[in-house]
């Protein structure tokens, strides 16, 4: 009973942080990207539509795109005040087009599929980059061979902040939480507190986390994207 009372007062609090964000109007500029995937057994759009509506309404200029080569994934990173990925993922990779091309932080020369971040940007060639969310499974997770995504784009390459998870998550719970975390940036929420948000109304529509709740963030949890 205790614990169903902690979970009512933590639903309460989200709520509030929400709802006292609404109303407010934000001037953001700048370009983000979102790329999904849809190839067979993919997460498909996942919540990349509602994604692009909430950046949209903060005043960012959205461009989604669907089923593309990791090399034109990694390409305009540099210009992104956002960036977005939602795809399936292994340890130190995220899949891009057809499940075959994939994104990595460290460069593996022997892998003709892998396009690295390392051998595409300089340290802190990222830093105009206010949050980048890994939307994979294991896209927190290092890899000995191909290294972590997150503290490479935040630590070496300057991003202010970046989200993942250190395990498989559910496609349909990480589709809501999704949806539920850029709503509440979009309102002006810190990442910290979207990510506790998106959450906590994730646990309450299903009952469980489907594993949502290994997100990790990377670099400065407290910045905002308005």
């Amino acid at each position: 009973m205790k614990r169903e009372r902690n979970y009512l007062f933590v639903f309460i609090l989200a709520v509030c942080i929400v709802l006292s964000n609404v109303g407010k109007t934000y001037a953001a500029s700048g370009t983000c990207e979102i790329y999904y995937f849809t190839y067979e057994g993919a997460v498909g759009e996942g919540g990349s539509a509602s994604i692009q509506s909430y950046l949209g309404n903060v005043g960012y200029t959205v461009n989604r795109y669907a089923d593309v080569h990791a090399y034109y994934v990694r390409r305009t990173m540099n210009s992104d005040k956002v960036f977005v990925i939602v795809a399936h993922g292994v340890p130190g990779r995220i899949l891009c087009k057809d499940g075959i091309t994939t994104l990595s932080a460290s460069q593996v020369p022997t892998d003709d599929n892998n396009y690295s971040l390392e051998a595409w940007f300089s340290a802190n060639d990222l830093n105009g980059m206010l949050f980048a969310y890994y939307g994979a499974c294991y896209s927190a997770t290092t890899d000995s061979t191909y290294g972590n995504l997150l503290t490479y784009t935040t630590g070496t390459l300057g991003a202010n902040c970046a989200l993942g998870f250190s395990t498989s998550v559910s496609d349909t719970h990480a589709t809501y939480y999704e949806t539920c975390l850029f709503e509440a940036l979009g309102n002006g929420d810190t990442v910290l507190v979207a990510n506790n948000v998106a959450m906590t109304l994730t646990y309450f529509k299903y009952n469980s986390y489907g594993n949502i709740n290994s997100a990790v963030i990377s670099g400065n949890a407290n910045i905002s994207i308005d």
